[in-house]
């Protein structure tokens, strides 16, 4: 068995002691669907977390690898999938297969409530680094000694609700239901033709500029 280093990083407080069932299994689209088999076991303790692999965890993935070897099926539509047991239902979250292939590093994220941290509802699973292109590599591990990932890391995250979007005020409506229209824009003389009427008035009662006082007599 592959001795894997586990990170953890605990985002909820978790005050009751409770053991966590991962699984996890192999799909392809050709290939009759198999149950799931134990990936490990997440213990939640207080404010720690510990995830304990399962004795036959790589001798899994390793025989699936051979299984799509022997049947010269198509890696690149072979499916990993890490599950939590809900009966009736599974909480799946999968990846390809093939990005397995390679040094891999695994992040397991747990969403839980704050009504019950200890009980995660879903679950999230990524694997990195992965080709910008999504590609697969061209061979498997020669060996199950190799196959397993560098490190894994396990969050717990508590469930939030995205902020609401603002709203704009709806716009009022007329009796029959239609947008009200705004008053059509007044042109400058529409707006002041009062105070230009008032202004040529006063300039017609005013007549025009006094004469001169007295004509220029002749020399």
């Amino acid at each position: 068995m592959v001795f894997t280093p586990v990170l953890v990083a605990a985002v909820v407080v978790v005050h009751v002691a409770a053991a966590l069932d991962v699984f996890h299994r192999g799909v392809h689209p050709d290939l009759d669907e198999q149950p799931f088999s134990l990936r490990g076991q997440l213990l939640l303790n207080d404010n720690t977390l510990a995830f304990t692999p399962s004795p036959s965890f790589s001798s899994d993935l390793f025989s699936f690898a051979q299984t799509l070897t022997e049947l010269n099926l198509d890696n690149d539509r072979a499916s990993y999938q890490v599950a939590l047991d809900r009966s009736p239902s599974w909480e799946i979250s999968s990846v390809k297969f093939c990005h397995l292939a390679q040094p891999f590093a695994e992040d397991l994220i747990l969403y839980t409530t704050l009504v019950n941290p200890s009980t995660p509802y879903a679950i999230n699973y990524f694997v990195s680094p992965i080709p910008q292109d999504g590609s697969c590599p061209e061979t498997f591990w020669v060996d199950v000694s190799h196959a397993g990932p560098i490190n894994t890391t396990i969050t717990l995250r508590a469930r939030h609700f995205p902020p609401l979007p603002e709203l704009r005020t709806p716009p009022p409506l007329t009796p029959q239901g239609e947008p009200v229209q705004p008053p059509e824009e007044k042109s400058f003389f529409q707006k002041y033709w009062m105070y230009i009427a008032a202004v040529l008035i006063a300039l017609t009662l005013s007549g025009g500029a006094p004469e001169e006082e007295g004509a220029r007599r002749p020399a």
